[in-house]
């Protein structure tokens, strides 16, 4: 398949699947462009997977703030419905 070709579906799947993230409120339209932004600025610099023997380079450091977490705030199983 033409490297082309490769790189234009591989765009595709990840702008359709930011779109579904954004749909159903998993992230925001801003942390999706930021996403697509760098997705298609990667595509576009031809950098090529490492080889098996190198490392990876390390992923760019989150510029986004993350609140702490909260006590209490992993989700809780159902509570369970009272019997007659």
């Amino acid at each position: 398949m033409p490297p082309k070709l490769t790189k234009a579906i591989i765009g595709a799947v990840i702008a359709v699947a930011l779109a579904a993230a954004v749909s159903y409120g998993l992230i925001s339209q801003q942390t999706s462009d930021s996403i697509q932004t760098q997705a298609n600025q990667t595509l576009q610099n031809d950098q090529a997977a490492p080889a098996p023997g190198q490392k990876p380079p390390p992923p760019p450091e989150n510029t986004i703030p993350q609140a702490p977490g909260q006590p209490g705030s992993s989700p809780q199983p159902p509570a369970p419905t009272p019997q007659r």
